[in-house]
């Protein structure tokens, strides 16, 4: 006798003594002893009570499987049943055992309903797949939104058969990136773009494309992007997935509001070489200054330039001009010990301060979030002190502050920040608070509750040592508009950019001869190549300039931050580069066409114009279309040139480039060094004819008329001369008074010059073109067909010269400056005693 069957007797000779009720009785009675509330099922139905159980057998199993004790089977939570042990599953055939556990509270879920456990569960698969992948702990899938499910470093990807495995990482604190957000910072970003490549790297944008800062940390309630889960059975056999790339989309948009142009669109002349320019966006307003003194207002129209006002102001050199960080007033320094205040949107000059020192820099240090008291700090070059001054108040020194260090170079100061970093001539950099301009304490920011903080106690834990390391100094230095990066371009031609709350290095980019030389021989940088005979040249101005900044006391702003602040245009040795510096990428390079010029001090104007006149900023318009026009434009100045110019997106023709040099001043015997030698063009592939021709001279402008119907060969080669330069800076080394006056001989003693062939080229006679009229443009030679590239104009008839000089144009502006040039006072060789030169021949075609 089995187990069952001994109990299931046992309970019929009970009811017999007891004389209990037949079942069928039994069942209208018992419910009320079993509780109902945990009998209930996951799908709120209620089941049979215990003791109303139909036995459910099989022709080969007929027996009773109740228990005959009601209150041994009384399970855990009161119900009465067959307990979990005794319980016989009903299977098919081929599995007929019993897979429950017998303790009921081990099996109790996490909802409270009853049946197998996570850990327990059995999935329903298909024959390839038949295992439980589900974790035992629901609290460690939570991912950290609050929802269930894999978090983004979690995240299983569903490959295709041969790409199966985890590629996630485990430890979230150790995949976290420099600025304290999840996913590759742009230091270490890795760009996607393989097929094979497949693991997720997140990019540094948000929802929307922008860049997150927030310090060296990561904002709470910045958005960031969770990566979905495919659908279980989602890209099977459809082979590798390949990660979309992902694009900043701002990128673009932003590249759109900087100007692009390898060639400058428009130039502007002042009476003596421009030192220094600034841009003022609010107020849409231009400020230049040159070395004698005198400061011009220009308007920034859209597509052009206004002259405003001009001023006078200084006896001596400007050293700096430098703009209030709401662009309202600007201040200038000087050689003559002045400081000067001008009022930007009346172009008034309103405060003049003489200074008891040689003034070396300075800068405003108030921000108008805080005080409405404009405060001036202006370091001296004669002993490391600072002096402050309340303009508005008062001419007298109010602070003198004292340092230990050497005398200050530079001082930038930090809105955002409410702090001030200086820069001495040994390569210390320093970050003082305004008021005292000591170390910055926590109480500067509770008196300042609006301004950010810095993440440092001790300069020790910065790279404000840097310079000192490598024994250079600060050029010059600038802060982006938020005040979050700091760019310091060193004597050495190192660009350092700094990240201001940990003051720690971000960028460094060595712009140096020495990496331009090696950049000529590299495949990998054809961005840099340049012609060996340009470069040559460019390698010879380089030594001037660093000769002329050493010993010059002026000071240069050779960098600027955009708007977004993720790109900086620099002057360099080749041109002014635009560098994205969050993702480390060379986008284009602005002058490089332009061989001879050197550009130094340099600021960007950037505005957004919408076509129905409404002003507006980019952040607002989001993308430049046919309802916006972007009015950008770059402005610097250029070593040893009395000219700032300017650079835009407009393309420009041929036409455009022989007229973009605007002359506003009267020229003077200085002025060669304003004028520009254009690249060498070649005319016979040019359909083109020239028609005149304007010779800029150091007494005035000469227009002559060109006869390049009859001559072609020798109006040819004096208008390739004329726009390869050749001309420039030639003297008249021959001048006859009631004659004629000699120029277009390189080497200034008439013996030299030659054609743009290299060899002698024949005469040109018609019996039209003759000597019979003064003010004649005819060429010089040494007998028959032995024309080179000198050549004269005559000043009273001279017949005897007819079919011996081939005669190529006449004068028909300008005789009076002709007739000047020929009375100046000569030598007995008759060259004249002062050099008169040309500084430039343009050609009109």
């Amino acid at each position: 006798m089995n187990f069952i069957t001994y109990f299931k007797k046992e309970n019929e000779d009970m009811k017999e003594k007891k004389n209990v009720p037949c079942k069928e009785e039994d069942e209208a009675e018992k419910p009320n002893l079993s509780n109902t509330g945990d009998d209930k099922s996951n799908d709120v139905s209620f089941g049979p009570p215990p003791l109303k159980e139909i036995e459910r057998k099989n022709d080969k199993i007929g027996e009773d499987k109740n228990h005959p004790n009601m209150e041994d089977d009384k399970s855990s939570d009161g119900s009465f049943g067959p307990s979990p042990l005794e319980e016989i599953e009903r299977k098919n055939d081929n599995t007929g055992e019993d897979k429950n556990h017998p303790n009921m509270e081990d099996d109790k879920s996490s909802d409270g309903s009853f049946g197998p456990s996570p850990l327990e569960e059995i999935e329903r698969k298909n024959d390839n797949t038949g295992e439980d992948k589900n974790h035992p702990n629901m609290e460690d899938d939570k991912p950290s939104d609050g929802s269930f499910g894999p978090s983004p470093l979690e995240e299983i990807e569903r490959k295709n058969d041969n790409t199966g495995e985890d590629k996630n990482h485990r430890n979230m604190e150790d995949d976290k990136s420099s600025d304290g957000s999840f996913g590759p910072s742009p230091l270490e970003e890795i760009e996607g773009e393989h097929d094979d490549m497949r693991v997720d790297k997140n990019d540094a944008l948000g929802e929307e494309g922008y860049l997150e800062y927030s310090g060296e940390g990561h904002s709470p309630t910045s958005p960031r992007k969770r990566a979905s889960v495919p659908p279980s059975g989602e890209g099977k056999n459809k082979g590798p997935r390949k990660r979309k790339k992902k694009i900043r989309i701002n990128n673009d948009i932003y590249l759109m509001n900087i100007p692009t142009n390898k060639n400058y669109e428009v130039s502007y002349m002042h009476t003596d070489v421009v030192t220094h320019v600034l841009v003022s966006n609010k107020k849409r307003y231009i400020v230049t200054g040159s070395a004698n003194g005198v400061i011009k207002f220009w308007y920034k129209n859209v597509g052009s330039v206004e002259f405003v006002k001009y001023f006078k102001i200084h006896s001596d050199e400007i050293i700096c001009l430098f703009i209030s960080e709401d662009e309202e007033i600007m201040g200038s320094l000087s050689k003559d010990k002045t400081y000067k205040q001008f009022d930007v949107s009346s172009f008034d000059m309103n405060i003049i301060i003489k200074l008891d020192f040689s003034p070396k820099t300075g800068e405003f240090i108030y921000s108008s979030l805080f005080s409405t008291s404009v405060r001036v700090a202006i370091s001296s070059s004669e002993k490391p002190c600072i002096y402050i001054y309340n303009p508005l108040e008062s001419d007298e020194c109010v602070q003198i502050i004292n340092l230990s260090s050497n005398i200050i170079e530079i001082i930038k100061y930090n809105k955002a920040y409410d702090l001030c970093v200086l820069s001495d001539n040994s390569g210390l950099i320093d970050v003082v608070d305004v008021t005292n301009f000591k170390f910055p304490k926590y109480d500067h920011v509770e008196r300042n509750a609006v301004v950010k903080k810095l993440e440092f106690s001790f300069k020790t834990e910065t790279d404000l040592y840097e310079l000192c390391k490598y024994r250079t100094y600060a050029l010059c230095m600038n802060l982006s508009s938020d005040g979050e990066f700091m760019a310091i371009l060193s004597e050495n031609y190192f660009l350092r950019i700094y990240k201001f709350r940990t003051m720690k290095l971000y960028r460094v980019y060595d712009e140096s001869t020495e990496m331009y030389l090696t950049a000529q021989n590299d495949p990998l940088k054809k961005d840099l190549h340049i012609d060996s005979l340009d470069f040559g040249k460019r390698l010879f101005i380089e030594k001037e300039i660093k000769k002329h900044i050493k010993n010059e006391n002026i000071k240069l702003n050779m960098i600027t931050f955009d708007e977004s602040n993720q790109y900086i245009l620099y002057s360099t040795f080749i041109g002014i580069k635009v560098v994205n510096f969050v993702t480390n990428q060379l986008c284009y390079i602005i002058g490089k066409n332009e061989i001879n010029l050197r550009y130094l001090s340099i600021s960007l104007y950037q505005k957004i114009i919408p076509i129905n006149k409404v002003r507006t900023n980019i952040h607002e318009s989001l993308y430049i279309n046919e309802k916006n026009i972007s009015d950008c434009a770059l402005f610097c100045t250029v070593y040893k040139k009395c000219r700032f110019y300017m650079f835009t997106k407009k393309l420009l023709n041929e036409h455009e480039l022989d007229e973009r040099d605007i002359y506003n001043e009267q020229p003077t015997k200085n002025d060669f060094n304003s004028f520009l030698s254009t690249p060498v063009k070649n005319i016979e592939n040019n359909t083109k004819v020239p028609k005149s021709a304007i010779i800029y001279t150091t007494m005035g402008e000469i227009h002559v008329t060109l006869f390049s119907k009859e001559c072609k060969k020798t109006v040819q080669n004096f208008s390739v001369h004329s726009i390869n330069g050749y001309y420039n800076n030639c003297i008249f080394h021959r001048v006859i008074n009631h004659f004629m006056i000699q120029t277009g001989d390189p080497s200034g003693d008439g013996t030299g010059g030659e054609s743009i062939w290299g060899n002698e080229f024949e005469d040109e006679f018609f019996d039209h073109l003759n000597h019979s009229k003064p003010f004649m443009l005819s060429m010089a030679n040494c007998g028959p067909n032995t024309n080179g590239s000198q050549f004269f104009i005559t000043t009273v008839p001279c017949p005897w010269l007819d079919f011996k000089h081939t005669v190529f144009g006449k004068v028909t502006q300008g005789t009076k400056v002709v007739l000047d040039i020929e009375k100046v006072r000569t030598d007995k060789r008759d060259k004249p005693l002062e050099d008169i030169k040309i500084l430039n021949i343009k050609i009109i075609h």
